[in-house]
């Protein structure tokens, strides 16, 4: 797989899902294998130090994603999902298997898009109904855009969820106001819709929250974006996601040291 165009997180990411189950062997990378080894005694030092550490951090978001998901499919019969900046996430594969009427269209930019279907490609029985698309969240027209994507891939008359994993907290918070405006606007488009994202709280502890904000300070750099923490916590997150255009948020936490939650936006069946 080439893997010029995915970002080191992106790799990271990857390897740390394939270590815990969460993948499938056709996406995992040497480049994310060789990081996940050397950064495994900084994560044992975090581990023992703060409680927590970024790979449990990393598959609690994953796995309560995948709940929400499932919780959605069985209240929202014939849910579509579209998973915006999708990487290596193995989980189109995982519920594509799992549940074979599912429509489930990955996105992302359009040379990580494509390596993404290079890389499916040698994965046998993959479903008809799953998909990989191009599209930058950030396009305000174009094939590429929101709105040009959920025109053209999904049905207008069943009920569809969009999922940002690991993508909303690189940004500024009025790019972020934007983007959820935007998505809410698109997905009245439809019966019932749902937005599943993650954000984070500043930690509790001291020590943990210097750790995060130096972390965050390092992501800035090396992704050369905006990372950071947007949210002082889980319900100021679900009120700013609320005031963007959602009827009601719901918000799932994993507990413990960690400062990680999901929030889900929710849209009402319409009459």
């Amino acid at each position: 797989m080439e893997t010029s165009t995915f970002s080191f997180t992106a790799l990271y990411t990857g390897e740390t899902w394939a270590a815990h189950g969460l993948s499938i062997p056709e996406l995992r990378t040497p480049a994310g294998d060789l990081m996940y080894k050397a950064l495994g005694p900084m994560e044992w030092a975090s581990k023992r130090l703060f409680g927590t550490n970024l790979r449990q951090m990393l598959i609690e978001r994953h796995t309560m994603i995948d709940r929400l998901l499932i919780g959605l499919m069985e209240e929202l019969p014939g849910l579509q999902v579209l998973e915006i900046a999708c990487g290596l996430s193995a989980r189109g594969c995982r519920f594509s298997r799992q549940f074979p009427e599912l429509r489930y269209v990955e996105a992302d930019l359009p040379q990580m898009a494509a390596n993404k279907v290079a890389a499916l490609a040698r994965v046998p029985g993959l479903s008809s109904n799953h998909a990989v698309v191009a599209l930058d969240i950030l396009a305000d027209g174009g094939p590429n855009a929101l709105e040009a994507v959920l025109t053209r891939a999904f049905d207008r008359k069943r009920p569809l969820v969009v999922v940002t994993e690991g993508l909303m907290n690189y940004f500024p918070l009025p790019v972020v106001s934007a983007v959820w405006e935007r998505l809410a606007e698109g997905l009245r488009r439809f019966p019932a819709a749902a937005y599943v994202t993650e954000s984070y709280a500043p930690p509790e502890k001291r020590l943990l929250r210097l750790a995060a904000h130096m972390g965050a300070a390092g992501l800035r750099v090396v992704s050369r974006s905006s990372a950071g923490i947007l949210f002082k916590d889980a319900d100021e997150a679900a009120t700013h996601l609320k005031d963007r255009g959602f009827d009601r948020v719901e918000v799932a936490k994993p507990g413990g040291a960690n400062p990680i939650f999901v929030l889900a936006g929710r849209l009402d069946p319409r009459a």
